[in-house]
C-alpha cells in the first residue's frame, strides 16, 4: 500500500487513520479477466470524503467477500494489514467500517489514486 500521498498532506499520517474518511461517495466495482492466466480479477474504486473536506480515491485490487450495505454515511473507515497474521495474495488487507458493519471486503492490495481538498 502506497501512502505517500496522503503523507504529503497528512505527515504523520499511517494506516491507523483511515478512519477520518467516514462518507462513501462512490463505488465503482470492475471486473477483469486476465487471458495469460485466465483468472477473473474484482477491483473497486472506492471513493470517500472527511469531516475536514479531504476527498480520497482507493483502487482495492482483487477484492473478495465484499459487502455494502446503507446509505454511504459510516462510523469510521479502517484498512487490516492482515501479512502480519500470515495472511497473503487476495485477503492481505481486511477493509470496512468500524460499527456498523456497512462495508466490508477483502483484497491483494491498495492503492491511494489521489488526496485533495474540497471546495466548498
Amino acid at each position: 500500500m502506497n501512502i505517500a500521498i496522503i503523507k504529503s498532506v497528512f505527515p504523520d499520517f499511517n494506516i491507523e487513520n483511515f478512519n477520518i474518511f467516514d462518507v462513501i461517495i462512490s463505488l465503482k466495482w470492475e471486473t477483469f479477466f486476465d487471458n495469460q492466466s485466465w483468472e477473473e480479477h474484482r477491483h473497486l474504486l472506492l471513493e470517500m470524503a472527511s469531516s475536514d473536506n479531504y476527498k480520497i480515491l482507493i483502487e482495492c485490487k482483487d477484492v473478495d467477500s465484499f459487502r455494502f450495505q446503507g446509505n454511504g454515511q459510516i462510523s469510521g473507515f479502517f484498512i487490516k494489514d492482515m501479512s502480519v497474521r500470515g495472511y497473503e495474495n487476495a485477503s492481505r488487507y481486511e477493509v470496512g467500517d468500524y460499527e456498523e458493519n456497512a462495508l466490508k471486503f477483502y483484497c491483494s492490495d491498495v492503492i491511494i489514486k489521489s488526496l485533495e481538498k474540497i471546495k466548498r
